[in-house]
């Protein structure tokens, strides 16, 4: 980790989002990187540096939590609507700072009824609507008895199938064959990130979704 006083903005690259779950809120979040993001050498502000989120006539000032080297600013706001576009602007003395980073949200949609429970042995069958954006869908699985998978949506039809034995049980002792498993659709919507960030980046506008099931043999 390294402050952001010793940095231009040149030197600085950014992975930035406005996500929503659908509650009616959405989370605005910046990272900071010293050269790349792949380098992961998070920034932390220092001096009089600040990222500001805006919306419409609404602005916030982004806080920071800091979890040992890692460091995430976010702000939310009570807006969560199709097209809400949401500006963060990194605020500097030192230079003219990268005022007008970009994410619109895309369209929202309705994540279709999981059964409660599937065998991994079987394919899983998932549902959304509406679909037909040309938007990017991906999809997660994550559970407490399985390693975590991931994959992307081709084309958003609105459903997905995962093919048999996709989810895989945990390697070690005292793994339960059967779990509570999360899954979680995401559509995401690329933004424009402030050409000033000499090292590049990104930032996304993010409609999620999830449901639970329980995984089995």
């Amino acid at each position: 980790m390294t402050d952001s006083g010793s940095l231009l903005t040149s030197g600085i690259s950014a992975v930035m989002a406005a996500k929503t779950d659908g509650t009616g809120t959405t989370s605005v979040t910046a990272e900071l990187f010293s050269g790349t993001p792949d380098q992961l050498i998070f920034v932390k502000l220092t001096d009089q540096d600040q990222l500001v989120a805006f919306h419409g006539s609404q602005q916030q000032t982004m806080l920071g939590v800091q979890l040992v080297t890692i460091v995430e600013y976010g702000a939310t706001f009570n807006s969560a609507v199709d097209g809400d576009t949401f500006t963060i602007d990194f605020e500097r003395v030192i230079d003219a700072g990268a005022p007008a980073s970009t994410a619109t949200l895309p369209a929202a949609f309705t994540l279709g009824t999981l059964p409660s429970s599937a065998s991994r042995a079987s394919a899983l069958s998932i549902a959304w609507s509406p679909g037909g954006t040309n938007d990017q869908m991906s999809w997660q699985v994550d559970g407490s008895c399985i390693e975590t998978s991931i994959g992307t949506v081709p084309v958003d039809s609105g459903n997905l199938m995962i093919g048999p034995n996709t989810f895989h049980k945990l390697a070690g002792q005292n793994i339960p064959d059967t779990c509570a498993a999360t899954l979680t659709i995401t559509r995401t919507r690329a933004g424009a990130l402030d050409p000033e960030f000499g090292k590049g980046g990104s930032i996304f506008g993010e409609q999620v979704r999830s449901g639970t099931f329980t995984t089995t043999l």
